[in-house]
């Protein structure tokens, strides 16, 4: 049973490029890793929607280039994901469309234009 999951895990962690050793202890991972290992998971399950807040906080340029490489995949995977951030360029970047929420109301909706 545990081969099977070690086993699952390298797949789902190789189909979204995350070079990460499904035997690893989590403890033992950075930031950026762990968090992977969690939306991995949640990959997993197969969702229709995965909400990310703040998903970039921790993380570096390069980390945030490999995260941004995983959503796209599972944007083509038809998954739609809720990205929360205050990084106007890092939206501009992964979304198709803005929601701007402002002291909890919503201000305007657009869709990214280019």
């Amino acid at each position: 049973r545990k081969g099977e999951m070690i086993r699952a895990a390298a797949a789902v962690l190789d189909e979204l490029g995350a070079a990460i050793n499904p035997r690893e202890r989590l403890g033992n991972l950075s930031i950026s890793q762990q968090q992977l290992v969690e939306i991995a998971k949640a990959y997993a399950a197969q969702p229709r929607i995965i909400v990310l807040d703040e998903p970039t906080s921790s993380l570096s340029e390069h980390e945030t280039a490999a995260l941004f490489r995983i959503l796209r995949k599972m944007r083509d995977d038809g998954i739609a994901i809720i990205y929360i951030s205050h990084r106007l360029k890092e939206v501009l970047e992964i979304a198709d469309e803005v929601t701007v929420l402002r002291d909890g109301s919503m201000i305007e909706t657009r869709p990214i234009e280019g």
